[in-house]
């Protein structure tokens, strides 16, 4: 390579280095920037964004409400997406356990799946209800009119807000 190639090419990697930003960079500043004039969160319009959820369960105050079962949920959420995680806690008789889920934006969300695997000692379950936040709202389910996973086998209930 001769010395007039190798400064054309420089000049030419030295140029796109400097490049102007494209147009996606340019939407992205401008929504953001507009986001923060009007107080509005980037997650509550960007279906891509992470948005954490906070899951508060309430276990019943009945006798042997609680349970030593694996529990898991799915939330289903406007924008067409779900996430499923395990929740973490004793769910014990009285007790609110709280799990955070980090996922995509799910949007509002319209209705859970709450699982129990029927595991442990005494696994039927009786729920009180759940609330989850995210996205700055709440929403509040009421506790399934039955026992779940009460017999030892696995089982669940779609809940939809209250």
């Amino acid at each position: 390579m001769n010395k007039v190639s190798l400064l054309a090419s420089a000049l030419l990697i030295s140029s796109a280095a400097f490049a102007a930003p494209s147009f996606a960079d340019q939407v992205t500043t401008d929504t953001y920037s507009s986001l923060q004039d009007s107080n509005r969160s980037i997650e509550s319009v960007t279906p891509f964004a992470n948005v954490e959820y906070v899951v508060t369960v309430n276990t019943a105050k009945l006798k042997d409400a609680g349970t030593d079962s694996n529990i898991s949920i799915t939330l289903y959420g406007s924008n067409g997406d779900y996430a499923t995680a395990t929740l973490n806690g004793s769910f014990e008789q009285e007790d609110s356990d709280t799990t955070r889920i980090s996922t995509s934006n799910l949007g509002d969300i319209r209705k859970i799946t709450i699982r129990t695997d029927g595991s442990g000692h005494k696994p039927g379950w009786k729920i009180a209800n759940i609330k989850i936040t995210g996205n700055g709202k709440t929403f509040s389910f009421a506790g399934p009119n039955r026992w779940l996973g009460d017999g030892g086998s696995p089982d669940f209930e779609t809940l939809f807000p209250s």
